[in-house]
C-alpha cells in the first residue's frame, strides 16, 4: 500500500487563526452588566474563549435557566456585532502559512463553534476566506456546537485512505480529532493553557505557525 493521501486540513478559528479575545471578552462583560450580574474576573473570563457561548454563560451566571441564558446570549451578540467583532488580530505567521498550504493544493476548511455568519464575516474581513474550501460554524440557535459531532458529519464521505488533520488551541479540538481518528495538532499561541493541551494528548504540540509547514507539506 502507498502512503495515505492528504485529505482535509481543518482549522479552528478563535485562538488558532485569529485572536478575538478582546472583542469576545468585552461583549461578555457587557452582557453580564446588562443583566445586573457581577463582572467576570480575568481568569474566569479566559475559560469562556473556546466553548459554546451558552455553556460559558451558564457557568458565569451559575444557572440552568434557559431564558436567562438566552437573554445573556442576546445581549452578548448585540454588543459583539456592533463593536466586539471588529476587535481581532491575525496571529503572526498565519497568513503566510495559509497561503503556502493553499498554493500547494491543500484543502483547507474552518471548523468552529462560533456562529457561521460571524465566522464567515471575520474571515472575509481578514481577507482569508478565499483560502478555504468551506467554513463550518454553529447555527444561531446553538445547534452544531458540538465540535466532535460536527467533524464526524463532515467526514462521512471521506475516503478511507485519506489522512485528515485538525488544528486548534483547546482540548475540545483535540478530543474531536481523536474521536474521529483525525491527526491532531495543538497550538500554544491561543487560549488553551499548556497543561490543558498536554493532557489532551495531541499527536503534535507546536508553538508557531511555521512549525506546521513540515507537518502538512
Amino acid at each position: 500500500m502507498g502512503s495515505p493521501i492528504m485529505g482535509t486540513i481543518f482549522f479552528d478559528l478563535d485562538g488558532t487563526l485569529l485572536n478575538t479575545q478582546a472583542g469576545i471578552g468585552e461583549s461578555i462583560q457587557a452582557a453580564l452588566s446588562q443583566l445586573g450580574g457581577s463582572i467576570a474576573e480575568p481568569a474566569e473570563l479566559k475559560t469562556c474563549f473556546g466553548p459554546p457561548i451558552r455553556e460559558s454563560f451558564a457557568r458565569l451566571l451559575d444557572t440552568d435557566d434557559d431564558q436567562l441564558i438566552e437573554s445573556a446570549v442576546t445581549h452578548f451578540r448585540e454588543h459583539y456585532l456592533q463593536k466586539g467583532i471588529y476587535r481581532y488580530q491575525l496571529y503572526p505567521g498565519i497568513k503566510t502559512l495559509l497561503l503556502q498550504l493553499a498554493s500547494s493544493g491543500k484543502t483547507l476548511r474552518v471548523l468552529t463553534v462560533k456562529p457561521q455568519p460571524q465566522a464567515e464575516w471575520l474571515l472575509q474581513h481578514a481577507q482569508l476566506s478565499h483560502l478555504f474550501a468551506s467554513i463550518h460554524g454553529s447555527l444561531l440557535d446553538g445547534s452544531r456546537s458540538d465540535k466532535t459531532l460536527h467533524l464526524e458529519s463532515l467526514l462521512q464521505d471521506h475516503q478511507p485512505d485519506q489522512q485528515h488533520w485538525m488544528i486548534g488551541d483547546r482540548a475540545s479540538d483535540i478530543h474531536a480529532a481523536k474521536s474521529c481518528e483525525v491527526n491532531s495538532v495543538a497550538v500554544t499561541w491561543g487560549y488553551g493553557e499548556i497543561d490543558e493541551l498536554q493532557q489532551a494528548n495531541s499527536d503534535y504540540l507546536i508553538h508557531s505557525p511555521e512549525q506546521l509547514i513540515p507537518l502538512l507539506t
